[in-house]
């Protein structure tokens, strides 16, 4: 078990520092997410209150286009230079390269969070209240999952940049629905308690799919 550990800690660390090496792609990512909050906060502006009720489902959306585009790059490197054999050859668990690259993308949707968050509460006029940091990891959490999963299948495809957001996003409905119900219900004070039960799907959704990814990552990422 503590080699487990140790192979997973090692993924997640190599895999940060070349992110960290490759400072101007993540730049990019900010970038583009800060440029879709923007867009639609001026496809809303003739109306306030209605960019207001908005906020939370243009969040999320913003969060999950971004993510998409450090998904697809999590697996670049193992498929591109011959990493992955490499690592199945020296006896890594795959269960072990998908729990290192899952923490490592899930580190990166929350810097997304931590820079579109803010950008969210200029462009559409919100407060921003203690309670959403466990709807934003909980969605981030899901995001995650689903999406290493579904990078880690589709890299060695030709179009995988393309099959990505297509086979990810019927898969995160759920999430999505549930992460922008919680953060709308935060952002509004939540004052008949309905935030719990969407806390309680969030909470069954991400468990059900860290815990299938698990079961079906050894077969799935062992190509040996």
């Amino acid at each position: 078990m503590n080699l487990f550990f140790r192979q997973t800690l090692a993924i997640f660390r190599k895999d940060l520092a070349m992110e960290v090496r490759e400072g101007h792609h993540l730049v990019s990512i900010v970038l583009f997410g800060v440029l879709l909050l923007l867009l639609f906060s001026f496809a809303l502006s003739v109306d306030p209150e209605l960019m207001r009720r908005m906020a939370p489902g243009l969040l999320w959306l913003a969060v999950f286009f971004t993510s998409i585009l450090s998904l697809s790059h999590a697996f670049r490197k193992e498929t591109e230079d011959g990493q992955w054999d490499g690592l199945l050859l020296l006896g890594t668990d795959p269960r072990a390269l998908y729990l290192g690259k899952l923490m490592t993308n899930l580190a990166l949707v929350l810097l997304f969070q931590a820079v579109l968050l803010p950008m969210m509460a200029i462009f559409f006029d919100q407060s921003l209240p203690l309670s959403l940091g466990v709807s934003l990891f909980l969605g981030s959490l899901g995001i995650a999952t689903v999406g290493t999963l579904y990078a880690g299948l589709t890299a060695s495809f030709r179009e995988g940049q393309l099959l990505l957001p297509l086979l990810l996003f019927p898969m995160l409905v759920p999430v999505l629905l549930c992460s922008v119900n919680v953060t709308a219900l935060a952002l509004a004070h939540d004052l008949f308690g309905q935030q719990r039960a969407w806390l309680k799907l969030l909470i069954l959704f991400d468990t059900i799919f860290l815990l299938g990814s698990l079961l079906f990552a050894e077969t799935l990422f062992d190509r040996s």
